[in-house]
């Protein structure tokens, strides 16, 4: 398939949208809802968890659910059908119904549900579109980066508004970008044509046990996966604790978070450089360079003083070319494994599904490890003690910095190791 400008930027462009949704739930939400709503940190810690995890229990259904109607539908269905979803999840989410403590905590618990179901249907559908897109490497890593490279647009608006001080405009540039992205997605995307429906027949009368299962029984499928679990509670991590880090730990003001917007542009940008690079090295080495440049990141971490905003821009520059590599190959990596292992236009509704659940058990993970820690560290935020000032920042440090530094070195070694087993990639 020819995977020109027209074609990239037609399926690209829904990607804005989930950029955009992604950052207030996955990084803005407990900082918000601690300092902008004063619901506590462990009722916001519990009710992440909670529909975090709910999330993650309906990915493999929702996977299920799309294998079985494409061949007669298409995925166009599951993405009209998530549009409105995510619209009103995140409208509420922005602006919680009522005054108290508990009714703001039940409100944000019953849009989050909503939100993220409409967030993974659209996600599912959307990363198995794509990979059935691609005949090669270069095609399937174009494909996933136009994909990811476009969503660092929805990503940079979020965090260049805070939701704190521009939930309105937040919620209506969301409302838009959903709009346009679906339109574009719809009038100029490639349609996939690689279902076959003799074998999707036969996915239809398999048990749902059976069809949801069915990625795992692949060992290969089985390695990436965890390799993909410990990269992601690697990155989690950070990402949850980063408006902590930046007004406690470097004592900066919330308009620093403009440097997050960077960290998101350099992401964006350097997945063009990243497909090149693995046209040449493969899709497995690039992604260790880039993870082993996060780490040399991370450790950098720890230099960094009080009022360190420079120091910080550039962490956030190391950290974003980095982030072009998760961005661009590991989808890729897992689009190619699928084709050789002769489920493509088959099962990538139960890959996929598989693979955004161990994506939100990430994400549900690192606040409920995260948060829970720094109490028992000691750590208190600025304004729930009785000084106002934050207390022990010391235990920030070794939650945002070394324990991911760990992680990633861990997950470094497990990609190499697969690498020696799968020259192809």
């Amino acid at each position: 398939m020819n995977a020109g400008p027209k074609q990239l930027l037609g399926y690209g462009a829904f990607g804005w949208a989930l950029g955009a949704v992604a950052v207030p739930l996955y990084i803005q939400v407990p900082f918000l809802y601690t300092r902008g709503f004063g619901v506590a940190l462990g009722w916001v810690s519990a009710i992440l968890l909670l529909t975090r995890l709910l999330d993650a229990v309906a990915d493999p259904l929702i996977g299920l659910w799309i294998d079985r109607i494409k061949a007669q539908r298409g995925y166009v269905p599951a993405i009209v059908a998530s549009a409105p979803l995510m619209v009103l999840g995140m409208w509420g989410v922005f602006f919680p119904v009522g005054d108290t403590e508990m009714a703001k905590a039940i409100s944000l618990c019953v849009s989050l549900i909503i939100v993220h179901f409409g967030f993974s249907l659209a996600t599912i559908a959307y990363q198995s579109w794509g990979a059935e897109l691609g005949e090669t490497d270069q095609e399937r890593s174009k494909f996933v980066a136009a994909r990811e490279g476009i969503g660092i647009a929805g990503v940079v608006l979020a965090v260049s508004l805070p939701a704190t001080h521009y939930a309105g405009p937040l919620a209506l540039a969301f409302t838009v970008a959903t709009g346009i992205g679906l339109f574009i997605l719809l009038k100029y995307s490639p349609r996939p044509h690689h279902v076959s429906e003799i074998t999707t027949a036969s996915i239809i009368t398999e048990t749902a046990g059976q069809s949801i299962l069915a990625p795992l029984r692949q060992p290969r499928f089985r390695r990436l996966l965890m390799i993909f679990l410990v990269n992601g509670i690697a990155g989690a991590l950070p990402a949850t604790l980063v408006p902590f880090f930046l007004r406690d730990r470097l004592q900066l003001p919330d308009s620093a978070q403009w440097t997050l917007g960077v960290y998101f542009l350099v992401g964006a940008f350097s997945t063009v450089v990243w497909v090149k690079v693995a046209d040449r090295i493969g899709l497995m080495s690039t992604w260790m360079i880039g993870i082993f440049l996060t780490v040399i990141a991370f450790l950098g971490v720890l230099q960094l003083e009080v009022g360190s905003l420079y120091g910080f821009l550039l962490i956030c520059i190391l950290t974003g070319l980095a982030l072009g590599t998760d961005l661009a190959l590991p989808a890729a990596i897992l689009a190619k494994l699928i084709s050789e292992v002769g489920d493509r236009g088959q099962r990538e509704g139960a890959y996929f599904g598989l693979w955004n659940w161990v994506n939100k058990f990430n994400l549900a993970v690192a606040p409920a490890l995260a948060l829970p820690l720094l109490g028992l560290l000691g750590y208190e935020a600025a304004g729930d003690g009785t000084s106002g000032v934050a207390q022990n920042t010391e235990a920030l440090l070794v939650v945002y910095s070394i324990i991911p530094c760990i992680l990633k070195i861990v997950a470094l070694g497990m990609l190499a190791l697969e690498k020696r087993r799968s020259v192809t990639l």
